[in-house]
């Protein structure tokens, strides 16, 4: 997927400092706009392991989100912990994988002068924040059920 780009205007005009959304209203928007892009790249997933006879249900996606989470707190992630066999761990793996470039991929961009802007990968805890809110989204979800 293409980077996805949001324009935030900085405190100050000369700002060095990465810029994600700051208020609760600006977290839960952008939340709104990024959650969604991920749900797709999990349902291509699903149906790439569907068309190998592999389930990717609500507990592994879990994992994978889980392990995401771990990769962003500089833990050791353990994205094919439960697995059933090796096709299923290579799926979550990949799903893994996939995900855990997401947070480079969407780009904040911070106006640093009249003709300047800088872009900045999102922040740890606002990828977090936004796993959680895919969590909740893919538990809620028929799609996923075994």
């Amino acid at each position: 997927m293409e980077p996805f780009v949001f324009q935030l205007q900085p405190d100050l005009p000369d700002s060095t400092k990465q810029r994600a959304p700051r208020t609760p209203q600006e977290r839960s928007l952008e939340i709104s706009r990024i959650a969604p892009r991920i749900m797709v790249l999990i349902d291509e997933h699903r149906r790439a392991a569907q068309s190998m006879n592999i389930i990717l249900d609500t507990d592994g996606i879990a994992q994978v989100l889980e392990s995401l989470r771990e990769h962003a707190r500089k833990g050791d992630p353990q994205p094919a912990v439960g697995a059933r066999d090796e096709v299923h761990a290579y799926v979550l793996t990949r799903l893994f994988e996939e995900l855990s470039e997401e947070p480079s991929n969407i780009l904040f961009t911070t106006r640093t002068g009249p003709d300047s802007v800088r872009y900045d990968a999102m922040e740890a805890d606002f990828w977090i924040e936004c796993l959680n809110e895919i969590e909740k989204r893919v538990r809620k979800s028929t799609k996923y059920k075994k």
